[in-house]
């Protein structure tokens, strides 16, 4: 017995088992191409163009959602071509509805704060939401169409305001920790305080990095 354990001994010293390789961070994340973060990575974002600069921290939750922040600085009245400066603080909550193969339909939901100083210094809640279909053309690009509904109840004066806009969304990847975005929405957008609509859009091109 005892020569067969010494040759088993020898054996494995020989011949270890190897050990398990790690596996590879995920690199899979998005700003405007209509994907979530992975669950536990981090992202942090700037968004520069109209109506707003934009700051923003995202954390993967789960392999379907992720949660952030963001600090907008306003250069426009609820992303009507009215200039007026303000600031906003937002949570978007993001979520895939549907994710198969190179395509996901990612929905999303934007609560926050904002206020409009100057004559009245408007003031409210935003209550955005929207979604948009991914789709994920190579290694490197991922492009998205996407709908939004802008909604807002403000005050000094009273008023709520909606509209509807569609628009495309691309994320280019430079490497796996780094992406440049651009995101539009276009259409109309309606204040209960009267006046008929206006042309809404946003236009904003982003950097993202991957923690």
């Amino acid at each position: 017995m005892a020569p067969a354990l010494l040759l088993l001994a020898a054996s494995l010293a020989a011949d270890p088992v190897p050990p398990a390789p790690a596996a590879a961070p995920s690199s899979r994340w998005s700003l405007a191409g209509g994907e979530t973060v992975a669950p536990g990575r981090d992202v942090f974002s700037a968004e520069v163009g109209w109506p707003s600069t934009t700051f923003g921290w995202t954390h993967g939750l789960t392999d379907y959602t992720d949660a952030g922040v963001r600090f907008d600085v306003l250069y426009a009245f609820e992303t009507t071509t009215t200039t007026h400066f303000g600031l906003g603080l937002r949570v978007p909550l993001r979520a895939i509805a549907l994710r198969k193969d190179n395509v996901s339909l990612q929905v999303h939901f934007d609560p926050g704060f904002k206020v409009y100083p100057g004559d009245g210094t408007p003031w409210g809640f935003g209550i955005p939401a929207g979604g948009a279909v991914g789709i994920q053309v190579s290694r490197e690009l991922r492009l998205a169409v996407g709908v939004e509904v802008p909604m807002s109840i403000l005050f000094s004066p009273a008023q709520f305001v909606v509209g509807t806009q569609f628009g495309l969304g691309a994320d280019y990847f430079v490497d796996r920790q780094l992406l440049v975005s651009l995101n539009t929405r276009f259409g109309p957008v309606f204040s209960s305080s009267g006046g008929g609509g206006q042309f809404g859009f946003v236009t904003q091109v982003g950097v993202g990095y991957k923690m």
